[in-house]
């Protein structure tokens, strides 16, 4: 059994949440797709441990993390949707006075 913080910092070490968003996506990181890749390692960081250790040792962590990717980005209910995406939706530019 791995550690939750051990198996992030690998998966962060390869990049494999930037390039799955970047992918999904289709387009370069943008602010909007960081928090993306900020929220999925959130999330990862709240995954159950053994769980997340058997998807690491199993050689899944790419198939997971796109679901969780596709999940968050293509949903309008996603946690991901209602912080960052709503928000930025309703901001308004202040004005240089």
């Amino acid at each position: 059994m791995t550690d939750v913080r051990d198996i992030v910092d690998a998966v962060g070490r390869e990049r494999l949440v930037e390039t799955i968003v970047q992918n999904t996506a289709r387009r370069s990181l943008t602010p909007e797709l960081r928090d993306l890749c900020q929220e999925i390692y959130s999330i990862l960081l709240t995954y159950d441990a053994e769980r997340l250790s058997d998807i690491y040792e199993h050689g899944e962590m790419g198939f997971f993390i796109a679901r969780i990717v596709m999940n968050q980005y293509r949903s309008s209910t996603s946690p991901f949707h209602t912080l960052y995406r709503k928000y930025n939706l309703n901001a308004k530019p202040l004005d240089d006075e």
